[in-house]
C-alpha cells in the first residue's frame, strides 16, 4: 500500500508537470517562481546611433541592477548607499535594438530575506565598447520597482552621446 501511495503521488506530480508544460508553461508555479525577476526591454535607436553601431559592428549591453531597502536587522549588510545588493545581470544584444529579455537568474535569492519592501531595479543601456574604449550611447534608463518593469516591457531610447539628446527616466 505504501509503495502504491508514493507511486500515485509521483504519478500526479508527473501528470501535473506534463499538463503544465502542455497548457501554458508560464502558468506553472515552478516557472512563475523562477521568472518573477524576469522582464523585457524594448530598445529603440536614433538613426545616427543605428548607423554608427552598424558601421562599427558595435553591440549593446542592457544592465539590470537589483536591490532593496534593508530590514533593521540587516542594515549591516547594506552597501554604501544603504541598500541590499541582490545582483546585476548584463545582457549583450545586437546593434539593431529591439526587444531584450532579462532572465533575472543573477538575483541572489538568499538576500531577499533582508529586504523591507519591494525589490528595486535600475536598468541602463550602453555600448559594448568593442570598437573603442568609451561608451558612445546616451540612453533612457529605468529606476524603480521591479514589479513595474515586470508588468509591461520597458521602452528605452538611445542616441549617440554626440547628439546631445535628453535622456529620460522611465517608470
Amino acid at each position: 500500500m505504501r509503495q502504491r501511495a508514493s507511486f500515485t503521488a509521483f504519478g500526479r506530480s508527473w501528470v501535473g508537470l506534463l499538463t503544465c508544460g502542455v497548457i501554458l508553461l508560464s502558468s506553472c508555479p515552478i516557472e512563475a517562481a523562477e521568472n518573477r525577476f524576469a522582464f523585457s526591454v524594448h530598445i529603440s535607436l536614433s538613426s545616427k546611433a543605428a548607423a554608427k553601431l552598424a558601421a562599427t559592428s558595435e553591440a549593446m549591453i542592457v544592465s539590470a541592477s537589483y536591490s532593496g531597502n534593508p530590514i533593521p536587522a540587516a542594515e549591516k549588510e547594506a552597501n554604501e548607499i544603504g541598500q541590499i545588493d541582490l545582483g546585476i545581470e548584463n545582457v549583450e544584444t545586437s546593434s539593431k535594438g529591439g526587444t531584450v529579455y532579462v532572465t533575472g537568474t543573477k538575483v541572489n535569492r538568499d538576500h531577499l530575506r533582508w529586504l523591507k519592501g519591494p525589490v528595486l531595479m535600475n536598468v541602463n543601456v550602453y555600448s559594448a565598447r568593442r570598437s573603442g574604449p568609451d561608451n558612445i550611447l546616451a540612453c533612457d534608463f529605468f529606476d524603480g520597482k521591479l514589479e513595474d518593469a515586470v508588468r509591461k516591457p520597458l521602452s528605452l531610447h538611445c542616441s549617440l552621446i554626440t547628439e546631445n539628446a535628453k535622456t529620460r527616466h522611465t517608470s
